[in-house]
């Protein structure tokens, strides 16, 4: 069950939002990757119902929200996930953890069970060489592309509204390799 605290904002915008994620473990941030939104084809504006890993940055706003992103998540309490979002050039937004729903799509994209390295994490068996080792170790990171779907008919559903924390699947396009579900 995803924490009150945890459900995904559903952002509608017209600038796209930057979504910065990182593991914490206490002392280092090891970033995970930048995500940026696409525009939805059933709104044509920007939200988190669409996305793309990596988003496209220009290298100065790259190392500015990667700068600012492990800032902000160092001064976290606790370890654990972390996603800093942006709107307009930069300007961080929030902290908050990292959704259920970009957990399992960042698995999918980086190949690592974030779960896992999550649960190590939390009993104290984590080894951020690990997670270096296997972020690097013969990996190429092939661009993705998320779109949730919400098949309510399917199941006999009413009411519903289309929302992040309502995702029932999604589909996972790899730039190389075809499509998920």
């Amino acid at each position: 069950m995803i924490e009150a605290t945890q459900i995904p904002k559903n952002v509608v915008s017209s600038i796209p939002t930057l979504e910065f994620n990182g593991l914490f473990d206490g002392q280092v941030v090891y970033q995970l990757g930048v995500i940026g939104e696409l525009k939805d084809q059933g709104v044509g504006k920007y939200q988190t119902l669409a996305k793309r890993y990596p988003a496209h940055l220009e290298s100065d706003l790259a190392t500015k929200v990667t700068a600012t992103s492990e800032r902000a998540i160092s001064q976290q309490e606790t370890p654990g996930l972390y996603q800093v979002l942006y709107q307009a050039e930069g300007v961080h937004e929030d902290v908050s953890p990292l959704t259920a729903p970009d957990i399992a799509f960042m698995t999918k994209v980086l190949g690592m069970n974030l779960t896992a390295i999550w649960v190590r994490l939390m009993i104290g068996r984590f080894s951020g060489q690990a997670l270096v080792k296997a972020s690097h170790e013969g990996t190429t990171y092939h661009g993705a592309i998320y779109r949730a779907h919400f098949p309510y008919a399917d199941y006999h559903l009413t009411n519903q509204k289309s929302a992040p924390a309502t995702v029932i699947g999604a589909q996972i396009e790899r730039a190389n390799k075809g499509s998920e579900q």
